[in-house]
């Protein structure tokens, strides 16, 4: 059973690029995958489009609602509350669909959050030729996250609940995320810290799958701004992040860039990369914000032979 689930997942389509898609997406889901390998990979992929638009940097800067996945310390920051939504459009049919909110609790916040991904129709085959018939995949990432602010350090927790479905077999689980955020210089520079995904699965069919156990230190750091002679309203500002990427299970490592640029505290232009990955690296996006809404976009262009680009949008609403 165990190598006919692999067969399944493996041969999800005749075209070369669909196929080599989901190997760089389902790895670890399968329940033969190799023992260094970690699973879930879905849970590596960033949950919103200002984050994903810069090279996937989120660690220090984050601190709206989606900060519970990124950083949940990053709930603890002064401002109000948010909801937001975001979408993925993946290729191969592959969809996220994510909502997460942050409401000030005390001297610091709580956040609340889903995550769900689907496949869409697989084709299972045993051999080369027609389908032998069809199948999907689906994954749940829910939980509830908390950020406080400890003097000039925010730190927080996320519990997270997770759920996989493939084929026939499906597999449940819990994970933990501890962060750190810290701003110095009246703002000037931004730090952070966290540790993703400590938990465990239940067996898919045979074996567990293994968390991708990720370890991020990042930074944002100011270059200039152009503020007003009267009210010192911003007319640009601008923002560079730096981070770094480790899963300690798979002991492969990312480097992350982020440059945005925002013009009256409206319209901001991202542009971002990472480093080492299979499907991408250049990644770019625009976000509006009037009146408490705000409205991202990012595309994240794929490299040859994978089918891209993939599109996220996401809206938000602060009150």
């Amino acid at each position: 059973m165990i190598d006919s689930t692999k067969r399944l997942l493996i041969n999800r389509a005749s075209r070369r690029w669909a196929s080599s898609l989901l190997l760089a997406i389902w790895t670890g889901f399968q329940p033969g995958a190799q023992a260094q390998d970690s699973g879930l990979s879905f849970l590596q992929i960033g949950a919103d489009a200002s984050a994903l638009a810069r090279g996937d940097a989120g660690v220090a800067t984050d601190a709206g609602a989606f900060a519970t996945y990124w950083n949940p310390a990053g709930l603890a920051e002064n401002g109000g509350s948010e909801i937001a939504v975001s979408h993925h459009v993946w290729i191969a049919d592959i969809r996220t669909y994510a909502a997460s909110g942050r409401f000030r609790f005390g001297s610091g916040g709580i956040g609340i959050f889903v995550t769900a991904t689907g496949s869409g129709d697989l084709e299972a085959r045993e051999r080369p030729g027609d389908p032998d018939g069809f199948f999907d995949a689906q994954f749940v990432n829910a939980g509830i996250a908390y950020g406080r602010s400890l003097g000039p350090v925010r730190a927080g927790i996320t519990l997270k609940y997770l759920t996989e479905r493939i084929f026939t077999h499906s597999a449940n689980g819990y994970a933990f995320d501890f962060g750190l955020q810290v701003s110095t210089m009246k703002d000037g520079l931004r730090l952070g810290a966290v540790l993703q995904n400590l938990g465990k699965m239940e067996k898919l069919n045979a074996e567990a799958t293994k968390l991708p156990r990720l370890m991020r230190v990042g930074l944002e750091i100011f270059p200039f701004r152009i503020l007003t002679a009267g009210d010192g309203a911003a007319l640009l500002s601008t923002s560079l992040l730096l981070e770094v990427s480790h899963n300690t299970v798979t002991e492969t490592t990312h480097y992350h860039i982020g440059l945005s640029g925002e013009v009256l505290e409206t319209i901001t232009a991202r542009i971002g990369y990472i480093s080492h990955d299979e499907l991408r690296d250049i990644s770019a996006g625009l976000g509006l914000e009037i009146s408490g809404m705000k409205f991202d976009y990012a595309v994240l262009p794929f490299e040859d032979g994978f089918g891209g680009p993939a599109h996220i949008l996401t809206l938000a609403y602060m009150y």
